[in-house]
């Protein structure tokens, strides 16, 4: 016989105790891995099934106060499903019958000899199996429900529409998301063609991203955006992400799309921004700069000719001007639009802009290890204003640290003299500054390259009393 592979508890139940040891003990030599305990009675034996871990019994039909299938009653009122061996000392159909109609595992005739035990081993044994296998079988239905439960309640709350089309493109399934993000009932689109509520200046441009994801030309996942039809007859921005090459069950794709329409118009308020901005500062770089040039020729001049106090004041005003047109070009060209992005160390870039930015008494804690998607160039100019920042207003000694934030962002904050009360969002405006010899654009270009990539950034409070600035709604690698 198959022995079963792990340890196995029996209980025998008899009113003979002597016999039902000398059974217990048989049958643990026909199977090494039973471990037969006995009762003498229905009422020890219940007792025994209700606080141990007993994977089958064995019981006696003849005993007194209770016969055997009155003790399966019992034990079936508090395990429906545990194997039960009914043995008795002389045949009879009715007993047969009626073990039966009670629901009982296996029915068995008390025999004298090795081949009985061996008989009433293999009978245990295979009740056990079945039992567990059952038991297995019941653990894996709940867990698969538990699974199925969790993921229809992730698809009927998910904001984001999940939609099932078949190789042709057909709409199979859209999930709830559809009614609050496009305005269309959840079965209203099925049978339509997908491509068909594109706009038809994205149409082309779609239709051959996905043939080359549902093709395998494509690896890894497919992102791409593009406008699709309202309810409302209006057009909707989504940004849908295709696993390239990967079916589902039934032949078809899931595509997984996003409203961006928010995101969308706020990078075309930021383009409409950077336009005009970059345009006020070509006029004001334009206009300035020749009338600035000639100041400075003619003050030359006049500081050749004579001496004055005055001259060296016009000059420091002349040197400010131009510093305030810089500044003003860099925020213009710091303002566009983030169009390309590429993982970058956090880390890695910091400890290096702090080297250029800093003097060797300033420190830098970093404890974080995020990558973001982000212009590297950019974003060095963004920590390279907080690090000087920090220095003009903490001092040479000031310390400096940059943490993280879940999910989406993280922080540089200093133990200096912080933000007076107030001013936490004026600050970034442009020409303001809280030190008298600043020039106001630091955290204003700030600013500008954090909206530029779409980001959201706050001026707040360190645990030291020192400025806090965090920046959040950042794409992570």
């Amino acid at each position: 016989m198959e022995p079963i592979n792990q340890p196995a508890h029996v209980l025998y139940v008899d009113d003979d105790l002597s016999f039902a040891e000398m059974i217990a003990t048989m049958l643990e030599r026909e199977a090494e891995n039973l471990i037969v305990q006995t009762a003498n009675s229905a009422a020890a034996g219940l007792e025994i099934v209700r606080t141990e871990d007993i994977d089958c019994v064995v019981s006696d039909y003849s005993m007194p106060n209770t016969n055997g299938l009155e003790f399966l009653q019992s034990i079936r009122g508090s395990d429906p499903d545990l194997p039960f061996l009914l043995l008795t000392g002389r045949g009879s159909e009715d007993i047969a019958s009626e073990a039966i109609s009670a629901g009982v595992t296996d029915y068995l005739q008390k025999q004298q000899g090795t081949e009985h035990y061996s008989l009433l081993a293999n009978r245990i044994m295979n009740a056990i199996e079945q039992y567990w296998a059952e038991q297995e079988l019941e653990r894996k239905k709940r867990e698969l429900k538990r699974v199925k439960d969790r993921f229809q309640s992730f698809v009927k709350h998910s904001p984001d529409i999940i939609t099932a089309i078949d190789k042709n493109g057909t709409i199979q399934y859209m999930s709830p998301a559809i009614e609050h993000v496009l305005g269309y009932g959840q079965e209203e689109l099925t049978g339509e063609k997908a491509i068909e509520y594109v706009h038809p200046a994205d149409k082309d441009r779609v239709s051959s991203t996905l043939s080359k994801a549902f093709r395998g030309d494509e690896e890894g996942r497919v992102t791409q955006e593009y406008r699709i039809k309202h309810a409302d007859g209006s057009w909707a921005w989504v940004e849908s992400i295709t696993s390239a090459g990967k079916k589902y069950h039934e032949g078809g794709y899931i595509i997984n799309s996003r409203d961006v329409t928010d995101r969308k118009q706020r990078e075309r308020e930021l383009e409409q921004k950077s336009e005009r901005l970059e345009q006020f500062a070509r006029i004001v770089s334009h206009d300035l700069q020749t009338p600035i040039t000639i100041a400075d020729a003619r003050l030359d001049m006049a500081m050749d000719e004579c001496d004055s106090e005055h001259l060296p004041r016009i000059g420091n005003a002349l040197d400010r001007m131009e510093e305030i047109i810089d500044a003003t070009l860099a925020l213009a060209r710091e303002g566009r639009v983030v169009d390309e992005t590429r993982p970058v160390d956090i880390r890695e870039l910091a400890e290096h802009c702090f080297q250029t930015v800093t003097s060797p008494r300033t420190t830098l804690r970093v404890t974080t290890d995020k990558t973001i998607k982000a212009d590297q160039e950019r974003l060095r100019h963004v920590l390279e204003n907080l690090f000087a920042n920090a220095v003009d207003h903490g001092g040479e000694d000031v310390m400096v640290h940059i943490g993280e934030i879940e999910p989406d962002g993280f922080y540089i904050e200093d133990d200096g003299p912080g933000i007076p009360d107030g001013k936490h969002e004026e600050i970034f405006e442009a020409g303001f500054s809280l030190a008298p010899d600043g020039n106001g654009f630091g955290l204003a270009i700030v600013k500008e390259i954090v909206d530029a990539h779409g980001w959201q950034i706050e001026a707040t409070e360190s645990e030291t009393g020192g400025a806090r600035f965090e920046i959040t709604n950042v794409r992570c690698v």
